[in-house]
């Protein structure tokens, strides 16, 4: 008979705790619409709130880390060599080009309407670019940049009970001292997802998302680095090239040009000092494919703290980014 007593009891245990659980999200809800929201933004933050819905503070400070590498095809390539202005090479075909970045940036935001945020970034970047020459000469190089990066965004979001959907565009600037001008990217990002909140705590929750990204970048880039600065790996018999049909073939300006990289490749490959050559390019770039997927989530402890982590892949393209947000009223 104790025992039947001891069972009877873990079953209505078990039966009442998820009612408790859930009576806590309701009441949760019912706290929120019987409140004041004390703040100015979002507009209409108080006409929500009456709904029981649960707004973000309206202003975040985030601190991104991203590291992402994205497969580039490049096309009208145009080299010079010190005094000699460049030239076009559109004979040199390219395997593959792989530009990694990471960065460190700070991204302040506001929501102006319960529906719509806006949002500036800012920070630093690390770059490094490998390229593989397949035609006429094979050889690989790689060139290390850093910089800055700016830009703005917009942020359009809304969802239903748990289920929520997002777009996001921003346009960033990056400045690099080798290249000339700024390069600009734009991307475009429509995430869905889906929010668990917690029983026991209902201001904190689990939203996780999958979605796609498109990156679209400025097409021309011009700039100038010095030879010492290039690791070059190319076996020094390739670069005898007078000798050879597809050097004869060229204008003699191109010879020009060509012969005297040639050379002081030559030179850097036998350790002579080759910090007086400095090679000035333009070419076209674009990623091999504008869009990528993506998945990501973000933990929110309290309406203060949210810690955020996401990844992209396919379309040549695998990025990270880990961010850490802080909000708060105004």
């Amino acid at each position: 008979m104790k025992k039947l007593y001891s069972f009877s009891f873990l079953i209505l245990v078990l039966s009442l705790a998820p009612a408790k659980a859930q009576d806590l999200r309701q009441a949760y809800r019912d706290s929120i619409a019987n409140s004041q929201w004390p703040y100015q933004l979002p507009a209409w933050g108080q006409r929500i709130t009456k709904r029981g819905i649960d707004l973000p503070y309206p202003a975040g400070i985030m601190i991104n880390y991203v590291n992402a590498s994205q497969k580039i095809n490049i096309s009208d390539l145009q080299v010079g060599i010190n005094d000699l202005d460049p030239v076009p090479l559109d004979f040199v075909k390219f395997g593959e080009v792989n530009a990694k970045v990471q960065s460190i940036n700070t991204r302040i935001d506001v929501w102006a309407l319960p529906f719509v945020n806006l949002y500036g970034i800012f920070g630093k970047t690390w770059a490094n670019t490998s390229v593989e020459v397949v035609y006429p000469v094979h050889f690989k190089s790689e060139v290390d940049f850093n910089g800055s990066i700016m830009g703005a965004g917009l942020t359009l979001g809304g969802g239903y009970k748990h289920v929520f959907g997002t777009i996001d565009y921003n346009h960033t600037w990056s400045r690099f001292d080798e290249i000339k001008g700024a390069i600009h990217s734009q991307m475009v990002t429509p995430r869905f997802g889906y929010i668990f909140q917690s029983k026991r705590h209902p201001e904190r929750n689990l939203g996780l998302w999958i979605g796609t990204q498109g990156l679209f970048i400025n097409r021309t880039t011009e700039g100038s680095i010095n030879l010492g600065d290039l690791n070059v790996g190319v076996n020094p018999i390739d670069l005898d090239i007078e000798g050879t049909d597809w050097y004869q073939n060229l204008g003699p300006a191109q010879k020009l040009v060509v012969k005297q990289i040639a050379d002081k490749v030559k030179d850097k490959l036998e350790n002579i000092d080759v910090s007086d050559t400095t090679l000035k390019y333009s070419l076209k770039k674009e990623a091999v494919s504008h869009w990528s997927m993506c998945f990501g989530g973000q933990y929110q402890l309290n309406h203060n703290l949210q810690f955020r982590f996401e990844t992209g892949f396919l379309g040549g393209r695998s990025s990270i980014l880990v961010s850490t947000n802080y909000r708060f009223g105004f």
